[in-house]
């Protein structure tokens, strides 16, 4: 398992684990060239060795870099950095630099609350309806929208992130037949 790298790009201070997903990690950081905080999600070195993946994750940090919306998480910069394994053995892993949310997930939100209000699910609704409609315009389907992926800052602004199995255009990454998103979260058509 390689060790995280302090500084990305030569730029970028790589702070504490935020979160982890099935194909990245995302870590609080810090631009040092602009003086502010950012997010920083690493595709996971494990992945890293399989084109598969790596394709994934570069559209990602395209597709999610054209949308320029007051509800979907912005995305700075992305790029590759070396990681040295334990045993010697190096790997490139990409990364994206991305807006930094103070804030939790829906999940969270929900988790700790319990519920949310009607006024207020409405209100979340809407907000995420609207940042999917705006990257729709624009071509690009995000495939896997769950609590999960939706961040609230501290004053209840909604943030859609992780655009990683998003489907941009008439892209056929997706191999026909197969599924792409989270079990829970499937439509029935889907999961049928």
């Amino acid at each position: 398992m390689p060790e995280v790298p302090k500084l990305l790009g030569g730029r970028y201070e790589v702070g504490e684990l935020l979160g982890r997903g099935g194909m990245a990690e995302v870590h609080r950081g810090y631009d040092t060239r602009l003086g502010r905080q950012v997010a920083i999600k690493m595709l996971r070195s494990e992945l890293a060795r399989d084109n598969t993946f790596l394709v994934r994750f570069r559209r990602e940090a395209q597709s999610a870099a054209g949308l320029n919306h007051a509800s979907i998480v912005a995305v700075y910069d992305h790029g590759e950095d070396i990681l040295t394994e334990t045993g010697g053995a190096q790997v490139k892993v990409p990364y994206i630099i991305m807006e930094f949310v103070d804030g939790k997930t829906l999940r969270q939100v929900i988790t700790e609350r319990g519920t949310v209000g009607a006024t207020e699910a409405l209100r979340i609704t809407e907000g995420v309806l609207d940042a999917l409609g705006y990257s729709h315009r624009h071509g690009i389907v995000h495939r896997d929208i769950k609590p999960h992926n939706v961040l609230v800052d501290g004053e209840g602004r909604l943030k859609v992130t992780d655009f990683g199995i998003a489907r941009a255009g008439t892209s056929q990454m997706t191999e026909a037949g197969s599924i792409v998103g989270t079990a829970q979260y499937l439509s029935p058509e889907q999961a049928r």
